[in-house]
């Protein structure tokens, strides 16, 4: 009778202790899941003017560089009139909370953009001049996905993925940090990538995504950039009445996404400009 509770009485400790320990671990996977979509939200900012918004990313290579780039969709930029652009920054307060910081950036000189461009896609790359007013976290280099890294993940068709926007320049709060939504890579094949710049992901895109980032965690719990967000896919319908005719488009829930390795490209590219003598 005695060892019978005695048994009882261990299998209750051990039953304590095995959900103890599932609880830790749920609650690591939980947090390790908010520290990398918390770093890409950290390092990613809503570029806007009147007649173009759009979403970018703020990256950092290795040192000795410590220039910081904005990565956005070229046509972002080019959509933007003038000479400057703002991109909205964040300060932390003492007590936690944020405070908007809206920071303007030259785009333009005589012009002439100081934007690089990548020759074939629709990404560009903004070294920044001066350093931001406020303290900015950036995403480092190897958060730049190349395709190795791609394959490391594991990523195929179906696989889940994240974006941070601004949907129709929307703003999840006053601070002006960005919105994050879930998709899935809905094309195939998704490598390799010099065969396959762009892909699908199964997420519905409105103007003011474009050079947002889609993301994954990475092998070493971190975020891993796998794309920016170029266009929404739809079907145009023609619909025509005996008194009217009219377009309707019907979106398709469809994204387009850059691969991330033509980011790396034209970043190298600013870098190398950047380096270059002036004339």
């Amino acid at each position: 009778m005695c060892f019978t509770l005695g048994v009882s009485s261990r299998l209750h400790q051990m039953k304590q202790v095995i959900f103890t320990l599932l609880v830790g671990i749920i609650s690591c996977a939980i947090a390790s899941a908010g520290d990398f979509a918390t770093e890409m939200l950290d390092a990613t900012f809503k570029l806007f003017h009147v007649n173009s918004t759009g979403t970018c990313v703020l990256v950092r290579r290795e040192p000795p560089d410590q220039s910081l780039y904005v990565v956005t969709a070229a046509h972002v930029l080019e959509c933007t009139k003038g000479d400057t652009a703002i991109v909205v920054l964040r300060e932390r307060r003492a007590d936690g909370s944020y405070q908007r910081r809206d920071h303007t950036v030259a785009i333009r000189r005589d012009g002439k953009p100081l934007w690089v461009r990548h020759a074939k896609e629709d990404t560009a790359v903004l070294r920044l001049a001066e350093p931001p007013p406020v303290p900015v976290s950036a995403l480092p280099w190897a958060a730049v996905a190349d395709e190795a890294q791609l394959v490391a993940a594991g990523l195929h068709i179906c696989s889940p993925l994240f974006v941070l926007t601004y949907p129709q320049r929307f703003e999840a709060n006053s601070a002006g940090f960005a919105v994050a939504r879930q998709g899935i890579i809905a094309s195939h094949p998704f490598l390799p990538v010099q065969r396959h710049h762009t892909y699908f992901a199964d997420f519905t895109t409105f103007a003011g995504d474009s050079g947002g980032p889609a993301f994954v965690a990475g092998t070493d719990g971190h975020p891993l950039l796998v794309g920016i967000v170029l266009a929404q896919s739809r079907h145009d319908e023609r619909v025509t009445t005996e008194y009217e005719e009219r377009i309707l488009h019907h979106p398709l829930g469809l994204g387009t996404v850059l691969h991330a390795q033509f980011v790396r490209d034209t970043i190298e590219q600013a870098a190398k400009q950047n380096d270059m003598p002036s004339k």
